[in-house]
């Protein structure tokens, strides 16, 4: 495969030299190094997956460069596509996870074929896409445990460094506490909830990868990772993130119940609770209304209401996809278009009950492949304390979709991903423990 390698450099180097004559020596350069870029990531492409990862979960991207993620994406899908071309054991073969994805896309390309707004779907629909080149890849190219481990860094890393560009914009610009104007974080991300989601989601995996790492330092960054996640969780003044990371430290307390240290760091951390939360948080609900109404809680309300109107009157196929925004107004007694403020809702009213239950069934399949890989791992093994972590993460990132409308998160397309590398690696080591034989014979 290298020397197939080589040949194709030497010979895609040619020809473009040969087209540009040599007279613009940069544009050559660059043909050169592209060209050299992809034969890297068609020997190694998991060297850009790491990448990838860190640049979804951090937002570094979207905040510093623009359209690098997409580039890199593309880059990698191609380089991906040669390597299967090249090599005769890049197998691609189905899995449940990856036929509830069809089902669930197939789903929206059918509401929004029905929508009489055709047409607003469009953008969505090539971001859906993205995402979905991002699931392909990271799906079946982490194979082994260290590339597990290495994409888990690259999601606790990214996420801390937009969680520490949280805490230091929270730290600098202080408690701007005024009846209308009250400061909230958002780190690297486009608005504070939705860093808050990326906290929690990436909390657990951090709390589980201690019982995998060894090394003092290694331990050091992950408590120091948590506690920036935290953190930064708080400075974002999310109700719906501090709601979601209490119940997830509880559950993690009832599951490692004996385990005495975790369950009494978690219940001292939940008892604290009120001295950690920043005067803003409170402060917020007075400004919004505390005693009137919550004027937050009122527009969602509405924008809810407006989406139970719309699977009412088309409970098939929905309104179409990415259409809710555009009909919020038209249903709903609001004045400014809103989305639902609910993952479930929200594709229930866009794309009906065909598309509510293509969800939850990758959201099933997900969930399901999770824990296979921890029922069949060794307990105490890292794809156990993975599997874990990464379930107790999914859930906390469903319990936020009650009250955010996320289907189009990054988290969304890559928890499945996981799913299935966790499993496939499961058994894959399990196979090879038992049969004492190589993984095609199992």
């Amino acid at each position: 495969m290298e020397k197939r390698l080589s040949l194709l450099v030497i010979a895609t180097t040619a020809v473009l030299l040969a087209s540009l004559r040599v007279r613009v020596l940069l544009i050559a350069l660059l043909a050169l190094v592209g060209t050299l870029s992809v034969a890297l990531l068609v020997i190694y492409p998991f060297s850009a997956i790491w990448i990838l990862v860190f640049l979804a979960f951090g937002n570094v991207s979207a905040a510093f460069l623009p359209g690098i993620f997409s580039g890199l994406l593309l880059l990698t899908l191609a380089a991906w596509m040669i390597r299967i071309f090249l090599s005769s054991d890049a197998a691609v073969s189905l899995t449940r996870v990856d036929i509830a994805l069809t089902a669930y896309m197939s789903m929206l390309l059918l509401s929004m074929l029905f929508s009489p707004l055709l047409e607003v779907g469009g953008g969505l629909l090539l971001l859906s896409a993205k995402w979905l080149i991002f699931y392909l890849l990271v799906s079946r190219v982490v194979r082994t445990q260290r590339q597990a481990l290495l994409v888990s860094a690259a999601v606790l890393v990214g996420a801390g460094l937009s969680g520490f560009a949280g805490l230091w914009t929270f730290s600098h610009a202080g408690f701007r506490v005024t009846l209308r104007a009250i400061f909230r974080a958002a780190g690297l991300a486009t608005n504070p909830n939705e860093l808050a989601i990326v906290m929690v989601t990436a909390l657990p995996i951090a709390i589980y990868m201690l019982g995998i790492v060894k090394g003092k330092f290694a331990r050091l960054s992950l408590v120091t990772l948590a506690l920036v996640m935290i953190g930064a969780n708080l400075v974002t003044l999310a109700r719906t993130g501090l709601i979601v990371m209490v119940i997830v430290l509880l559950v993690i307390a009832a599951l490692e119940r004996r385990r005495k240290r975790v369950r009494l760091l978690v219940v001292l951390f939940v008892l604290s609770l009120p001295l950690l939360i920043p005067r803003g948080f409170w402060f917020r609900f007075a400004a919004t209304g505390l005693l009137r109404a919550d004027f937050s809680a009122i527009l969602r309300t509405g924008a809810m209401k407006a989406g139970l109107k719309m699977f009412t009157e088309n409970p098939i196929t929905g309104v179409g996809f990415g259409a809710y925004f555009e009909k919020s107004t038209q249903y709903g007694d609001i004045i400014s278009p809103l989305v639902a403020h609910n993952m479930y809702l929200h594709v229930l009213a866009e794309s009906g009950i065909l598309g509510l239950s293509a969800m939850l069934f990758l959201i099933w399949s997900t969930f399901r492949g999770m824990r296979l890989a921890a029922k069949e791992s060794a307990k105490g093994s890292a794809v156990y304390y993975l599997a874990r972590g990464y379930m107790l993460g999914y859930v906390a990132f469903l319990l936020c979709g009650i009250v955010t409308s996320i289907q189009i998160d990054q988290t969304f397309w890559f928890m499945p991903a996981a799913s299935i590398f966790l499993l496939q690696i499961a058994r894959r080591q399990n196979c090879n423990m038992q049969n004492s034989s190589p993984v095609g014979d199992c």
